[in-house]
């Protein structure tokens, strides 16, 4: 059953989450997180799209972000994610293995950026995952500089050979698609989310005291 009330700021977020589990199973572990979400089952992938801000307080309000991050299980895997934040494209990958989250990161006029503290994604892990698609074609679309981001990302997807591409250039029709689904936090996980966030941010203060 899903539950709770969808927070409501009018941010509008460019995301998309590509898992191979099935939608129930996703729709599940969705639940044990902090955004609310647009679940569509798609040819041979599950597609997830966030529908705004988190639940969570400050400095973890932001759907994209915090979605973008989440590991996900290794029953729902492999998965990839687009993602529009602060202005830049950002493209994650996740296997079955135990390699945890990695990126592929460009910038509006600068392309390809490798920030320090992320494990980077290359095109041949891409094709990997995706299962498809022309390599040379990959690179050339992530040489580009001068794009949208959510084009861009839409090309990738596109000649990944992946579905959902449409999602990121108009997510706000993601909703009507067919067997769309919504699904929201449980209220209880956002709580014990909140809690530890206080809980941890009291024992750095007492540590720093």
């Amino acid at each position: 059953m899903i539950t709770g009330s969808r927070p409501d700021d009018g941010t509008a977020l460019t995301g998309l989450l590509l898992l191979r589990g099935p939608v129930p199973d996703v729709s599940a572990w969705l639940r044990r997180g902090v955004v609310p979400t647009t679940v569509v089952p798609l040819e041979g992938w599950t597609a997830v799209v966030p529908e705004g801000r988190s639940f969570a307080e400050p400095p973890y309000a932001d759907g994209n972000v915090m979605l973008a991050g989440r590991p996900v299980p290794r029953k729902l895997g492999p998965a990839l994610g687009f993602w529009v934040i602060d202005g830049r494209a950002i493209i994650t990958v996740q296997t079955k293995g135990r390699g945890g989250i990695r990126y592929v990161v460009w910038e509006p006029e600068r392309g390809i950026v490798s920030p320090p503290g992320l494990t980077v994604a290359g095109p041949v892990t891409l094709q990997r995952v995706a299962g498809g698609g022309n390599r040379a074609e990959l690179v050339e679309i992530l040489r580009e500089l001068y794009v949208q981001p959510d084009r861009l990302l839409a090309a990738v997807v596109s000649v990944l050979e992946l579905p959902g591409a449409k999602m990121l250039i108009d997510p706000g029709r993601v909703p009507d698609l067919p067997d769309a689904v919504s699904v929201l936090p449980a209220p209880k996980e956002v709580g014990y989310f909140n809690d530890a966030v206080k809980d941890a941010v009291a024992l750095r203060q007492e540590l720093e005291a």
